[in-house]
């Protein structure tokens, strides 16, 4: 199209260009900001969970083997472990008992189950012979 003299301003296509690169931009800056928060939200979650094993770690009662077992109010699951470190054999000659203690959190997201554990071992005094 030709544009006559004096006549001023964009063609309905040119109009039409720029509005969809304007939209095309916005979409690809909407998925980046999307994908951004999709990993705040991930890295949140992953924080609560490290700081509740390390909770559940300090926390955790040495003596016996034992299991617990819970569950927090947003859903997620916690387990404490408490198994012997050493073989029997080796338990006995020791003048101490060597536990391992291990804590495990896990949670659902976006359809999957995800798990944070760590585990340690504790040095404790052996309980008396009766």
């Amino acid at each position: 199209m030709t544009r006559r003299a004096g006549e001023r301003g964009f063609t309905l296509v040119e109009t039409l260009v720029a509005l969809a690169i304007v939209g095309l931009s916005c979409a690809v800056l909407f998925k980046v900001i999307s994908d951004q928060l999709d990993r705040t939200r991930r890295a949140q979650d992953d924080m609560r969970a490290m700081s509740r094993v390390e909770s559940l770690l300090a926390a955790a009662t040495v003596g016996t083997p034992q299991a617990e077992r819970g569950f927090y109010p947003d859903g997620s699951s916690w387990q404490v472990d408490v198994t012997p470190a050493l073989d029997p054999q080796a338990q006995q000659e020791w003048p101490v008992d060597v536990v391992r203690v291990a804590a495990t959190v896990t949670w659902r997201e976006d359809g999957h189950v995800r798990s944070r554990r760590l585990t340690t071992l504790r040095v404790v005094a052996k309980e008396p012979e009766r």
